[in-house]
């Protein structure tokens, strides 16, 4: 009896393992419509916001849970201009799709810019009944501490892991920003936030920022931002 209880918790842990390596490989991939509908719907209706920029296309999912259809709405912006060029509806209960130019998501806007830099900024998961997604405030505070441990140069950027006061053996949070050859890059990845002091969530999506090899021109100047603050040996030498 014992060795069959560790078996079913040893395969539950392999389970939440690969459900959690599955949700990462959805952000860290281009989104596509087709892909839309492995994207999760959380139990408690929690919404989330993700913005994705991969080379000259930028993304952003947002998951509304909180009317009575729910829905999983992909904007795409081709060509990082910061103009709708299509958006696609996934109805999670119903599996339908619909291909339009709008979506009557409340979080919906044409204000592509205003959006993005609300998921960078992290304001959109205030009040909004959303994970608390570590977002600019927590980095900028970072990078201004200078703290060795915390903040890892490499050749064109920075990693920087949150972690809380107490704890040093993990991180809440995991930073990284730069510029290489293939173009900007950001990235803002959540594992867990408080909800007590006895209790770590973690977040539906891990990812709310994934930008890799950008020229999206509001990546482009929250990083030039950021290098203002504090900028890779690469280019302060320039």
């Amino acid at each position: 009896m014992k060795r069959i209880i560790t078996l079913t918790l040893f395969m539950l842990i392999l389970s939440s393992s690969a459900f959690s390596l599955a949700l990462d490989d959805l952000q860290i991939k281009p989104v596509t419509a087709d892909r839309v509908k492995y994207f999760p719907v959380p139990d408690d209706n929690k919404n989330y916001m993700f913005l994705q920029a991969i080379d000259n296309d930028s993304y952003i999912v947002i998951g509304d849970f909180s009317g009575v259809e729910k829905v999983i709405v992909l904007i795409t912006d081709k060509g990082n201009d910061n103009t709708v060029d299509s958006v696609t509806e996934y109805f999670p209960h119903s599996r339908n799709y619909r291909i339009k130019k709008s979506s009557d998501s409340r979080f919906f806007t044409t204000d592509l810019a205003k959006l993005k830099k609300q998921i960078i900024s992290g304001s959109i998961y205030k009040n909004n009944y959303t994970d608390e997604m570590k977002s600019s405030d927590a980095l900028e505070a970072m990078l201004k501490k200078d703290d060795k441990i915390a903040v890892f140069e490499d050749v064109y950027g920075f990693n920087i892991k949150l972690f809380e006061i107490d704890e040093t053996n993990k991180y809440s949070a995991k930073f990284t920003y730069g510029k290489n050859a293939g173009g900007y890059y950001l990235q803002f990845r959540t594992e867990y936030y408080r909800k007590n002091y006895g209790t770590e969530i973690k977040p539906v999506l891990k990812y709310s920022v994934y930008c890799r090899d950008t020229n999206d021109p509001v990546v482009k100047e929250y990083v030039e931002g950021l290098f203002k603050i504090r900028a890779p040996k690469v280019l302060s030498a320039k």
